[in-house]
């Protein structure tokens, strides 16, 4: 057996109580670390110290650059969506010019063939000729 260790009789501990320290100065501190560009821009929004006039003369050019990303953003929506549409008549006015097209060349087709052309030129009294076509020959004399 190990010494000093006592395996006669095993008992459940009591957990010891644990005393919280409440305090009313309790502060909520969301900020990033002060070394960094970012976390002081975060606390001095979070302080309100922004509004103060030299803190808002700092920032002011970082408030209107932000504010011309706005106004670019929503001008690219109004663009995309003005070209979305206007490609979405193009592409029903080519769905219908192709139908019209295919529909014009099957008329054609239609009336180009020998036996419509002889019928339509029988009413004007033209008829079409049995006799075969003849070959010329010409000799020179060399």
């Amino acid at each position: 057996m190990l010494k000093g260790f006592d395996m006669g009789k095993n008992s459940i501990k009591k957990p010891e109580e644990v005393k919280v320290k409440k305090t009313s100065n309790f502060k909520l501190r969301l900020s990033l670390p002060k070394d960094t560009a970012a976390g002081n821009i975060l606390d001095i929004i979070l302080n309100g110290t922004f509004l103060t006039r030299k803190g808002f003369l700092t920032l002011v050019p970082l408030i209107l650059f932000i504010s011309l990303l706005g106004i670019i953003y929503i001008a690219n929506n109004y663009w995309a969506i003005k070209n979305y549409r206007e490609i979405s008549t193009l592409k029903k006015e080519l769905k219908e010019l192709r139908f019209e097209h295919i529909t014009t060349k099957s008329d054609f087709m239609y009336r180009s063939k020998q036996s419509e052309v002889a019928r339509r030129l029988d009413s004007l009294g033209i008829k079409e000729s049995t006799i075969p076509p003849q070959k010329f020959i010409i000799k020179s004399n060399n």
